[in-house]
């Protein structure tokens, strides 16, 4: 039936991380759509192995391990293995959203706190309520994350610190691919998962992006801080409910759906 595959006909753009991207191409094409991979951003280590003595007291000290992305758990556990470092079974745990905390839970780590919406503050609200003014927290997180946390908690006495532990970068070779893609495809769905990805797309063919919704395309954001970025060039996107690969995936069918009924 026509209704078990909502993106027939329909061609999606990823622009997602490689590495993260297969999943999301996979989900398209079981929903009947074809998706067109443009990596446009990738990410490397930035904590260096010189301070690793410090991350092992940092690791021995009482308080929170806060992880507010999957980036940041496994560059975080590779940390670890690089070093020959093991994480406390003492340290508490939070993690932003479901994504991340599974991938902890690969790694045999159990997670205290997670917020029911998958957004930086309400992390920080969170954390609020089950962490002890005082109590060390320290954040993992890329170059480019926000310090809401930080600023946050540090006014209510807690003591936050910030371990940078990867840095992102634009992906060259996914950049030129996009360059192929856009005189090749018509796309009915461009989706951005970060901002990150909305700045290095939006440099490479922002003005392309403006004829292509005013033809029709729809932008899909996966949040807030996603959808903002792209306010900020005068595009706007349709975000889901649920800030999540999945809650674009379900905005996309409900979208292509409504366009099948009129």
């Amino acid at each position: 039936m026509e209704n078990d595959f909502p993106l027939k006909g329909k061609t999606v753009l990823v622009t997602r991380n490689k590495a993260q991207a297969a999943s999301f191409q996979q989900k398209v094409e079981a929903l009947g759509g074809k998706a067109v991979l443009t990596s446009l951003i990738t990410f490397r280590r930035a904590l260096p192995n010189d301070v690793a003595e410090q991350v092992r007291e940092d690791l021995a000290a009482p308080g929170w391990l806060v992880f507010t992305s999957v980036n940041g758990a496994d560059f975080f556990f590779s940390y670890l293995k690089e070093n020959q470092l093991i994480l406390p079974a003492h340290k508490k745990i939070a993690a932003v959203g479901e994504k991340t905390a599974r991938r902890l839970k690969t790694h045999n780590v159990s997670v205290d706190v997670m917020p029911q919406e998958y957004i930086a503050e309400q992390l920080a609200a969170a954390l609020k309520q089950h962490a002890e003014p005082g109590e060390p927290i320290t954040v993992m997180k890329g170059n480019l994350s926000r310090d809401v946390i930080k600023q946050e908690l540090v006014p209510l006495g807690f003591e936050v610190k910030e371990w940078v532990l990867y840095e992102t970068i634009p992906d060259e070779e996914g950049i030129e691919a996009l360059k192929g893609a856009a005189g090749q495809y018509s796309f009915d769905y461009v989706t951005f998962t970060s901002s990150s990805t909305v700045h290095t797309f939006m440099h490479v063919l922002g003005e392309e992006l403006k004829k292509w919704k005013a033809n029709g395309t729809a932008c899909i954001s996966i949040g807030p801080l996603t959808n903002d970025a792209l306010l900020t060039y005068g595009i706007t996107s349709h975000m889901p409910d649920t800030f999540t690969i999945d809650g674009m995936l379900e905005l996309m069918c409900s979208m292509s759906r409504e366009e099948e009924r009129i």
